[in-house]
């Protein structure tokens, strides 16, 4: 899986401090930040397969 780019990295850190976009940008922010939680989900479940 690729990093995110410094534009995404913006856009899911503003998220995670709980704030938002207005529509129709708030689509993709929430689109973004759950594909970044589902990947840092996996890295976690394929980090404990591997102990």
């Amino acid at each position: 899986m690729n990093s995110p780019t410094a534009e995404q990295i913006a856009l899911i850190r503003i998220s995670l401090e709980g704030k938002r976009m207005r529509y129709p940008d708030r689509y993709k922010q929430e689109e973004l930040l759950a594909w970044h939680l589902v990947k840092m989900k996996l890295e976690q479940i394929i980090a404990l397969l591997g102990r």
